[in-house]
């Protein structure tokens, strides 16, 4: 252990707890990156599945359009159709970043114990989801 440090028993009255920080950033890189592996596998599966079943043409690129309705995107993913399969990989893709903000709202209340930030990013994580279902 280097001379100017401390264990974490040691640290003064009042210091911040360093360990718990390390793990809620720890965690909230999981989440991001299991996140965004997700997407971009169920992504590249609609893709394959929408060459392999639907070879594209110019004028069904042109006429084809995303949908944002969720029982149309789950009723294609069932049928197994691509482009379907595509957009509910761009939904875990916009989900990835909410899901970390949730994460840290649990972490900060159960496992730090800080209320102000819980408090915080209790109020970011409604925003955004206020911001998604209401703002269109």
């Amino acid at each position: 252990m280097p001379a100017n440090t401390k264990p974490f028993d040691e640290q003064p009255v009042g210091a911040p707890a360093v360990v718990n920080e390390f793990i809620i950033q720890d965690v909230s890189g999981w989440v991001l990156r299991i996140g965004v592996a997700l997407s971009v596998a169920v992504m590249i599966l609609g893709l394959t599945l929408s060459f392999v079943r639907h070879p594209p043409t110019v004028k069904a690129m042109e006429s084809t359009h995303f949908t944002t309705n969720p029982a149309v995107i789950w009723h294609g993913v069932m049928h197994g159709h691509g482009v379907e399969i595509i957009e509910l990989g761009i939904f875990l893709l916009v989900l990835t970043p909410i899901m970390r903000v949730a994460m840290s709202v649990v972490l900060f209340a159960f496992y730090d114990h800080d209320w102000i930030y819980t408090l915080v990013t209790l109020g970011v994580l409604l925003l955004t989801l206020a911001s998604l279902l209401f703002l269109r």
